[in-house]
């Protein structure tokens, strides 16, 4: 007699939870790394630690080393303002450019994506194009040939935006079915019933956008 299949966990729930595993906190927890940006800027400018120190005033050159090694990552304002003198910047351009370098705030990415899974019981990779961060996702979805990916009520409505790169899907929201060949796009509120399915005999991509990401 055959046993009765188990039932799959729902995809979103899934994939948030192996994001979390694979990507760990990410950059949901990144910290400013205040100190890579002053020896960056300190390198581009051709100066020493010790040249530095002079311009912004008479720096101690350790608390200088300290900042730029991460062991003092909240220097004060008085640091603040002589490194900043130093390096010919402002207190707001020192942070500005510290949090441009987070990967959550700039991040050149690839078609290879930001990271990758695969999800062997669903027949379903994951790319995404963007960290892994709680307030946007974008990324593409692979099915296998003539896979489907069915979802039931998220948490929270989401809008999706998808779009077909390659192949073609047939996408069901709430009992309404609609045929997107390559090129087309859809937009609808993810907290509605809906699934995606690949009727061809060989992979189809789907681009998946989410804001907030559902991590």
């Amino acid at each position: 007699m055959k046993k009765p299949s188990r039932k799959r966990e729902p995809f979103y729930p899934l994939l948030a939870e192996e994001l979390q595993k694979t990507q760990g906190d990410g950059p949901l927890s990144e910290k400013m790394d205040l100190g890579k940006t002053v020896r960056r800027l300190r390198q581009e400018k051709g100066l020493t630690g010790v040249h530095l120190c002079r311009r912004a005033g008479g720096l101690d050159p350790g608390t200088l080393n300290a900042v730029e090694k991460g062991r003092i990552r909240n220097p004060t304002i008085r640091t603040l303002l002589a490194i900043s003198k130093g390096l010919g910047v402002t207190v707001a351009d020192l942070f500005r450019q510290t949090e441009r370098e987070r990967p959550s705030s700039f991040y050149l990415g690839s078609q290879k994506g930001a990271f990758q899974m695969e999800f062997r019981g669903w027949k379903i990779k994951v790319v995404s194009f963007t960290p892994f961060t709680k307030d946007f996702f974008c990324g593409k979805l692979i099915f296998d040939a003539q896979t489907k990916l069915d979802e039931t009520l998220l948490k929270h409505p989401l809008p999706f935006f998808i779009s077909t790169l390659v192949g073609r899907f047939q996408v069901t929201v709430e009992g309404k079915t609609v045929d997107l060949k390559e090129g087309d796009n859809l937009f609808f509120n993810g907290a509605l019933r809906h699934s995606f399915y690949n009727p061809l005999h060989r992979e189809s991509v789907l681009l998946l956008v989410t804001a907030p990401s559902f991590v």
